[in-house]
Protein backbone atom coordinates (compact mmCIF):
# COMPACT_ATOMS: atom_id res chain seq x y z
CA UNK A 1 0.00 0.00 0.00
CA UNK A 2 1.26 3.53 -0.83
CA UNK A 3 2.23 5.26 2.41
CA UNK A 4 0.61 8.47 1.13
CA UNK A 5 -2.81 6.81 0.92
CA UNK A 6 -4.89 7.61 4.00
CA UNK A 7 -5.57 4.59 6.16
CA UNK A 8 -9.02 6.10 6.53
CA UNK A 9 -9.67 5.12 2.90
CA UNK A 10 -8.43 1.59 3.47
CA UNK A 11 -10.73 1.24 6.48
CA UNK A 12 -13.74 2.86 4.83
CA UNK A 13 -15.65 -0.41 4.46
CA UNK A 14 -15.06 -1.37 8.06
CA UNK A 15 -16.08 2.08 9.22
CA UNK A 16 -19.40 1.69 7.46
CA UNK A 17 -19.99 -1.60 9.23
CA UNK A 18 -19.24 -0.05 12.59
CA UNK A 19 -21.39 3.02 11.99
CA UNK A 20 -24.27 0.71 11.08
CA UNK A 21 -23.68 -1.42 14.16
CA UNK A 22 -22.31 -4.93 13.49
CA UNK A 23 -23.91 -6.52 16.52
CA UNK A 24 -23.84 -10.19 15.54
CA UNK A 25 -20.93 -12.47 16.36
CA UNK A 26 -20.58 -13.42 12.68
CA UNK A 27 -20.26 -9.82 11.47
CA UNK A 28 -17.84 -8.90 14.25
CA UNK A 29 -15.63 -11.86 13.36
CA UNK A 30 -15.60 -10.79 9.70
CA UNK A 31 -14.61 -7.24 10.67
CA UNK A 32 -11.73 -8.49 12.82
CA UNK A 33 -10.55 -10.79 10.03
CA UNK A 34 -10.67 -7.89 7.58
CA UNK A 35 -8.53 -5.85 9.96
CA UNK A 36 -5.84 -8.52 9.85
CA UNK A 37 -5.63 -8.29 6.06
CA UNK A 38 -5.64 -4.48 6.14
CA UNK A 39 -2.75 -4.63 8.62
CA UNK A 40 -0.75 -7.06 6.52
CA UNK A 41 -1.20 -4.93 3.39
CA UNK A 42 -0.49 -1.65 5.23
CA UNK A 43 2.94 -2.52 6.66
CA UNK A 44 5.56 -2.87 3.88
CA UNK A 45 7.05 -6.36 3.46
CA UNK A 46 4.74 -7.95 6.04
CA UNK A 47 3.82 -11.51 5.06
CA UNK A 48 1.29 -12.21 7.81
CA UNK A 49 -0.69 -10.32 10.43
CA UNK A 50 -3.18 -10.77 13.22
CA UNK A 51 -4.80 -9.35 16.34
CA UNK A 52 -4.79 -10.72 19.87
CA UNK A 53 -7.49 -9.76 22.37
CA UNK A 54 -8.80 -10.73 25.78
CA UNK A 55 -12.11 -12.45 25.11
CA UNK A 56 -15.29 -12.19 27.17
CA UNK A 57 -14.02 -15.00 29.43
CA UNK A 58 -10.79 -13.14 30.17
CA UNK A 59 -8.64 -15.48 28.07
CA UNK A 60 -6.10 -14.42 25.45
CA UNK A 61 -6.97 -15.43 21.91
CA UNK A 62 -6.13 -14.58 18.31
CA UNK A 63 -9.23 -12.81 17.02
CA UNK A 64 -8.02 -12.43 13.45
CA UNK A 65 -5.15 -13.94 11.49
CA UNK A 66 -4.13 -14.00 7.84
CA UNK A 67 -2.50 -17.43 7.86
CA UNK A 68 -1.64 -20.52 9.97
CA UNK A 69 1.86 -19.20 10.76
CA UNK A 70 0.34 -16.30 12.70
CA UNK A 71 -1.99 -18.64 14.57
CA UNK A 72 0.83 -21.02 15.49
CA UNK A 73 3.23 -18.26 16.58
CA UNK A 74 0.50 -16.70 18.72
CA UNK A 75 -0.53 -20.01 20.27
CA UNK A 76 3.06 -20.62 21.34
CA UNK A 77 3.18 -17.20 23.01
CA UNK A 78 0.01 -17.95 24.97
CA UNK A 79 1.25 -21.41 25.99
CA UNK A 80 4.75 -20.26 26.99
CA UNK A 81 3.65 -16.96 28.53
CA UNK A 82 6.25 -14.97 26.62
CA UNK A 83 6.81 -13.33 23.26
CA UNK A 84 6.83 -9.95 21.49
CA UNK A 85 3.05 -9.66 21.21
CA UNK A 86 2.51 -10.30 24.92
CA UNK A 87 5.28 -7.84 25.80
CA UNK A 88 3.80 -5.12 23.56
CA UNK A 89 0.48 -5.78 25.27
CA UNK A 90 1.92 -5.64 28.80
CA UNK A 91 4.38 -2.77 28.27
CA UNK A 92 2.08 -0.70 26.04
CA UNK A 93 4.72 0.01 23.41
CA UNK A 94 5.72 -1.23 19.99
CA UNK A 95 8.15 -4.17 19.96
CA UNK A 96 10.41 -5.11 17.04
CA UNK A 97 12.36 -8.33 16.52
CA UNK A 98 14.86 -7.84 13.71
CA UNK A 99 15.84 -11.53 13.61
CA UNK A 100 14.29 -14.32 15.67
CA UNK A 101 17.52 -16.32 15.31
CA UNK A 102 19.48 -13.58 17.08
CA UNK A 103 16.81 -12.48 19.58
CA UNK A 104 17.48 -13.18 23.27
CA UNK A 105 14.55 -11.54 25.09
CA UNK A 106 12.11 -14.48 24.77
CA UNK A 107 14.32 -17.59 24.51
CA UNK A 108 11.55 -20.18 24.94
CA UNK A 109 9.37 -18.62 22.27
CA UNK A 110 12.14 -17.98 19.73
CA UNK A 111 13.26 -21.59 20.14
CA UNK A 112 9.70 -22.82 19.64
CA UNK A 113 9.19 -20.85 16.40
CA UNK A 114 12.59 -21.80 14.93
CA UNK A 115 10.94 -24.08 12.37
CA UNK A 116 8.33 -21.52 11.31
CA UNK A 117 8.88 -19.21 8.31
CA UNK A 118 9.21 -16.04 10.37
CA UNK A 119 12.31 -14.01 11.13
CA UNK A 120 11.07 -10.44 11.69
CA UNK A 121 8.24 -9.50 14.05
CA UNK A 122 6.53 -6.22 14.89
CA UNK A 123 3.84 -5.90 17.58
CA UNK A 124 1.91 -2.88 18.87
CA UNK A 125 -0.60 -2.54 21.72
CA UNK A 126 -4.33 -2.00 21.27
CA UNK A 127 -5.71 0.47 23.80
CA UNK A 128 -8.98 2.42 23.88
CA UNK A 129 -10.15 4.67 26.70
CA UNK A 130 -7.37 3.36 28.91
CA UNK A 131 -8.44 -0.26 28.41
CA UNK A 132 -5.82 -2.72 27.18
CA UNK A 133 -7.74 -4.54 24.46
CA UNK A 134 -4.84 -6.60 23.10
CA UNK A 135 -2.15 -6.22 20.43
CA UNK A 136 -1.59 -6.19 16.69
CA UNK A 137 1.26 -8.04 15.08
CA UNK A 138 2.94 -8.56 11.69
CA UNK A 139 5.48 -11.15 10.65
CA UNK A 140 7.95 -11.63 7.82
CA UNK A 141 10.03 -14.66 6.78
CA UNK A 142 13.02 -12.33 6.17
CA UNK A 143 15.24 -10.66 8.80
CA UNK A 144 15.73 -6.90 9.22
CA UNK A 145 12.40 -6.05 7.60
CA UNK A 146 10.71 -3.62 9.99
CA UNK A 147 11.80 -0.07 10.91
CA UNK A 148 10.43 3.23 12.27
CA UNK A 149 8.14 3.59 9.27
CA UNK A 150 6.71 0.14 9.98
CA UNK A 151 6.06 1.20 13.57
CA UNK A 152 4.33 4.35 12.33
CA UNK A 153 2.01 2.34 10.09
CA UNK A 154 1.01 -0.25 12.70
CA UNK A 155 0.49 2.38 15.40
CA UNK A 156 -1.68 4.50 13.09
CA UNK A 157 -3.87 1.49 12.42
CA UNK A 158 -3.93 0.44 16.08
CA UNK A 159 -6.13 3.36 17.17
CA UNK A 160 -9.21 2.59 15.03
CA UNK A 161 -8.50 -1.13 15.34
CA UNK A 162 -8.69 -0.91 19.13
CA UNK A 163 -12.10 0.73 18.85
CA UNK A 164 -13.37 -1.97 16.49
CA UNK A 165 -11.95 -4.84 18.54
CA UNK A 166 -13.17 -3.35 21.78
CA UNK A 167 -16.65 -3.16 20.31
CA UNK A 168 -16.47 -6.71 19.02
CA UNK A 169 -15.56 -7.86 22.52
CA UNK A 170 -18.10 -6.12 24.66
CA UNK A 171 -20.73 -4.69 22.25
CA UNK A 172 -20.56 -1.08 23.38
CA UNK A 173 -23.22 1.36 22.21
CA UNK A 174 -22.98 2.05 18.46
CA UNK A 175 -23.25 5.83 18.84
CA UNK A 176 -20.31 6.01 21.24
CA UNK A 177 -18.24 3.66 19.08
CA UNK A 178 -18.95 5.63 15.91
CA UNK A 179 -17.75 8.86 17.55
CA UNK A 180 -14.51 7.29 18.79
CA UNK A 181 -13.77 5.68 15.44
CA UNK A 182 -14.51 8.87 13.53
CA UNK A 183 -12.01 10.76 15.70
CA UNK A 184 -9.32 8.10 15.22
CA UNK A 185 -9.80 8.05 11.45
CA UNK A 186 -9.85 11.85 11.33
CA UNK A 187 -6.39 11.92 12.91
CA UNK A 188 -5.12 9.45 10.30
CA UNK A 189 -6.52 11.58 7.49
CA UNK A 190 -5.01 14.77 8.96
CA UNK A 191 -1.56 13.13 8.97
CA UNK A 192 -2.01 12.09 5.34
CA UNK A 193 -3.07 15.63 4.33
CA UNK A 194 -0.01 17.06 6.04
CA UNK A 195 2.19 14.58 4.17
CA UNK A 196 0.66 15.72 0.90
CA UNK A 197 1.31 19.38 1.71
CA UNK A 198 4.98 18.72 2.50
CA UNK A 199 5.39 16.59 -0.63
CA UNK A 200 4.01 19.35 -2.84
CA UNK A 201 5.71 22.26 -1.09
CA UNK A 202 9.17 20.73 -0.60
CA UNK A 203 9.25 18.33 -3.58
CA UNK A 204 10.10 15.37 -1.37
CA UNK A 205 8.87 11.78 -1.24
CA UNK A 206 6.12 10.46 0.99
CA UNK A 207 8.53 8.61 3.35
CA UNK A 208 10.68 11.76 3.59
CA UNK A 209 7.63 13.85 4.50
CA UNK A 210 6.66 11.32 7.16
CA UNK A 211 10.19 11.26 8.57
CA UNK A 212 10.17 15.05 8.79
CA UNK A 213 6.91 15.06 10.75
CA UNK A 214 8.11 12.29 13.06
CA UNK A 215 11.31 14.24 13.78
CA UNK A 216 9.32 17.38 14.58
CA UNK A 217 7.05 15.36 16.84
CA UNK A 218 10.01 14.01 18.80
CA UNK A 219 11.93 17.31 18.95
CA UNK A 220 8.94 19.40 20.05
CA UNK A 221 7.39 16.63 22.19
CA UNK A 222 4.06 16.93 20.40
CA UNK A 223 1.65 14.23 19.24
CA UNK A 224 2.08 13.51 15.53
CA UNK A 225 -1.52 14.50 14.78
CA UNK A 226 -0.88 17.93 16.36
CA UNK A 227 2.17 18.45 14.16
CA UNK A 228 0.08 17.44 11.16
CA UNK A 229 -2.73 19.81 12.16
CA UNK A 230 -0.30 22.73 12.43
CA UNK A 231 1.03 21.99 8.96
CA UNK A 232 -2.44 21.73 7.42
CA UNK A 233 -3.92 24.82 9.05
CA UNK A 234 -0.68 26.78 8.85
CA UNK A 235 -0.69 26.37 5.09
CA UNK A 236 -4.42 27.07 4.91
CA UNK A 237 -4.04 30.36 6.83
CA UNK A 238 -1.42 31.75 4.45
Amino acid sequence: MDASQPLANVLAGLTGQVAGGFLTEENAAKAVQSLAYVLRDSVPRAAGAGASIINSRGRRETAGATDPVVLRADKLQYELGQGPCLSAWAEQRAIIIQDTRQETRWPKWTAAVADLPLRSVLSAPLTTEGRRIGALKVYSPSPLVFDDHSVFMIERLASPAAVILGHARDREATQRLSSQLAEALSNRDMISKAQGILIERMKISSPEALTMMLSTSREEDKPLQEVAREIVYGIADR
